[in-house]
């Protein structure tokens, strides 16, 4: 069962060091989807919902007026909603703080990239427009019983298929983020040939990353792998040159074959918090 409390914050927005993205909003803390993989916690400030990923979450219930006050004195650019967060998690149906922060953004012109896992995005359809916005939709598998074990509380794979084709169809800007691709869990041929069927289908690019591994995400992986493989095993290959050129190679093969843009998040960079992990 999850937990919900409501913190009043002096800070809305912030500079983002995702590249292609300006500035960062995020409007809660913590995320009910509870992804085993997620490497947000180790970003997370409130150490105790980092530690409880995915029992906890906050909402900072004044950030719309906050944000409507730093906007004006920012220069323009991209904000991408959300970083570190869902930012249509379960409690945003009654909490709406997304939904008043794009309102902002709108009014003041910002361009705005969402990413998310929920159907609760098309809720905002009326807001989003083909000059300001981008949605991108996490889809890491096609196969719901993998999704469920990587992604316990969120919405099954099909049903996100539906926002990409919805915003697409509406002339949308949509990418599919397929990502982390799991060593022996989500990497075979096939199931990636799946995932970039669907994006070519609905008229979607990709933007495609290998696990990326952090201290508190990986003790809650540790806590919670429900994998037969053992996980230091997948914590090794996926930190190797190796693999990820490999991984490389196959989408290289996945894009020519079915036209699609597919275009890796980040370059390899092998983690050193895991060296330890390693030994």
């Amino acid at each position: 069962m999850t937990i919900y409390r409501s913190i009043k914050v002096t800070k809305a927005i912030s500079k983002s060091r995702l590249p292609d993205i300006d500035y960062a909003l995020n409007p809660y803390i913590g995320c009910e989807h509870s992804c085993i993989y997620c490497y947000s916690p180790d970003f997370t400030s409130d150490r105790e919902v980092a530690y409880n990923w995915g029992l906890i979450v906050v909402a900072k219930e004044n950030i719309a007026n906050i944000l409507e006050e730093e906007v004006k004195k920012l220069k323009k650019g991209i904000v991408g909603v959300s970083t570190i967060t869902d930012p249509y998690q379960p409690v945003e149906a009654k909490m709406e703080l997304t939904r008043k922060c794009l309102k902002i953004l709108v009014k003041y012109g910002f361009k705005i990239s969402i990413q998310t896992k929920s159907t609760l995005v098309l809720r905002d359809s009326d807001i989003v427009n083909s000059e300001l916005f981008d949605i991108g939709v996490t889809i890491t598998t096609m196969r719901d019983d993998v999704a469920y074990l990587l992604e316990p509380n969120a919405p099954p794979p099909e049903s996100r298929v539906k926002i990409l084709e919805y915003y697409s169809r509406r002339g949308i800007e949509t990418w599919l983020f397929l990502g982390p691709i799991i060593p022996k869990v989500n990497d075979s041929v096939e199931q990636l040939e799946e995932v970039v069927k669907v994006a070519a289908e609905v008229g979607s690019y990709i933007i495609y990353d290998k696990l990326n591994i952090k201290p508190t995400s990986l003790s809650i992986m540790k806590r919670k792998w429900p994998f037969k493989i053992e996980l230091k095993e997948v914590v090794r290959l996926s930190q190797t040159r190796e693999y990820y050129e490999k991984i490389v190679n196959i989408m290289s093969m996945l894009s020519r074959k079915y036209k699609v843009k597919c275009v890796p998040s980040f370059k390899y960079k092998f983690s050193k918090s895991i060296t330890e992990f390693l030994k």
